[in-house]
């Protein structure tokens, strides 16, 4: 019986092959890119290690792609012949595993504050049960469960810093920014590298408006970037929001060239169309043309990767970014025929994401798709009745807001300036500062005029 680096038992003979498995997690927990190779390497070492499996395929079931789902399934019938040699914790991620795979994503997290009843230190359980709620929108769910478990955190605990940085996170999604700003400043002082850290430390800051220390902090960071994944990336679209509510068009137009959808870039070049990154570069591009800046055959190469994805209802966040877009790049069959696959979805899903498709995710997708024709009244009509269950669909607030932006923008066009007032309440809300001083509502305000 082997141990990983916070001493949980892991059932395997290898000691070889349990270090490679704790370094594939410890990776994985840093937002280091390095997670496959030595995944792959403790599964080489000792092919019979049930975890090792249930870890690969908790690794790909969190890349949210219908394509990887033939290896999910692979990874869990190999777990499943090592069962009886499982301990209780590692059982129970297999159980995590199969509930994930069969779309009660709700039952997984279950599963994981169980482990974490158990065994508060398991930080793996903890950032799957963030990872997972974040995706549907329950980040107070998520923030219990990490308060439950902070007491037995001390800076004795290897990786102390990324249970600060997850708890920061949690605090900045429910409105606590005071609480995760003293967090996210302290994992970041413990590890510069720390990408989820000085992520929360920059939700914090755009949503409180705080434009040049937002830049200043991601420029000041970004030189500790190198090992991680595509959460280095995110932090370029998070500097480019800050550069948009200055207006340096240029500036946000750079970025998007060498970082965010640089695929020259290793992490690209590895998986171009992993969600995060697609959901990066549709967002900004139609941030930029709400701004009136050209953006160019940009739209392009994010629509040869959706084309595959039509089918794909693994995200309710992603599927509106992928008919954005089909409808930017002037492809609206495809957008449609999108749009009836989520509905059919919706209608027969029998998980936890079946609802959330129906609540956010599909009138967000029909909103895109009307502003892109600049049906106005469509836009209002899909985007004004849903805008208060579009948390529903998971994403930040400050993510989810260009489809607020959308109707905004909408509203304006129309001269709907009482309509427009409770959008600006809304945000207000949500926890946005100086809501009318923003470009978005700026702009929107001046449409009016």
């Amino acid at each position: 019986m082997q141990q990983d680096e916070r001493g949980h038992a892991m059932t395997s003979d290898s000691a070889d092959a349990a270090a490679a498995l704790d370094l594939a997690i410890h990776n994985f927990l840093h937002w280091r890119a390095a997670v496959i190779p030595p995944l792959r390497n403790s599964l080489e070492t000792d092919p019979d290690f049930g975890f090792a499996h249930i870890v690969s395929g908790l690794i790909l079931h969190g890349a949210r792609n219908i394509h990887f789902r033939p290896k999910i399934a692979a990874a869990i019938a190999s777990a499943e012949e090592t069962t009886t040699a499982m301990t209780p914790r590692e059982q129970l991620y297999l159980a995590a595993l199969k509930a994930a795979f069969q779309g009660d994503i709700s039952g997984s997290v279950a599963l994981y504050e169980t482990i974490l009843v158990q065994h508060p230190l398991d930080l793996f359980a903890q950032r799957l049960a963030q990872m997972e709620l974040f995706w549907i929108g329950e980040m107070e769910w998520s923030a219990d469960i990490s308060a439950r478990v902070a007491p037995a955190w001390s800076e004795a605990v290897p990786s102390y810093g990324i249970h600060l940085s997850c708890r920061a996170f949690d605090l900045e999604e429910s409105g606590d920014y005071r609480g995760a700003e003293k967090l996210a400043r302290q994992a970041v002082e413990i590890d510069p590298s720390d990408v989820w850290g000085t992520h929360a430390m920059a939700h914090v800051m755009i949503m409180e408006n705080r434009i040049d220390e937002g830049i200043a902090w991601l420029d000041g960071l970004k030189d500790h970037w190198g090992e991680a994944n595509q959460m280095a990336l995110h932090l370029w679209w998070h500097r480019c929001l800050f550069h948009l509510e200055h207006g340096e068009f240029e500036a946000v137009i750079d970025i998007y060239d060498n970082w965010i959808r640089n695929r020259e870039l290793p992490l690209l070049k590895s998986m171009a169309d992993l969600y995060i990154d697609m959901q990066n570069g549709a967002s900004m591009l139609q941030r930029l043309e709400m701004c009136k800046v050209p953006v160019g055959d940009r739209w392009e190469e994010l629509l040869q990767l959706t084309l595959n994805r039509l089918e794909d209802h693994t995200s309710p966040f992603t599927s509106p970014h992928y008919a954005l877009i089909l409808a930017a790049s002037g492809r609206f069959e495809e957008s449609y025929g999108l749009l009836a696959s989520m509905e059919a979805f919706a209608a027969t899903d029998k998980g936890t994401l079946g609802p959330r498709y129906r609540a956010a995710a599909i009138p967000a997708a029909r909103g895109a798709i009307a502003f892109r024709q600049a049906q106005y009244e469509d836009v209002v009509a899909a985007l004004f009745p849903a805008r208060r269950s579009l948390w529903q669909m998971g994403g930040s607030h400050a993510q989810r807001d260009v489809f607020t932006q959308m109707l905004v923008f909408a509203l304006g066009r129309l001269g709907q300036a009482d309509l427009l007032a409770i959008v600006v309440d809304d945000a207000k809300a949500f926890g946005f500062s100086d809501v009318p001083e923003r470009l978005c509502y700026r702009q929107a305000a001046a449409l009016l005029q």
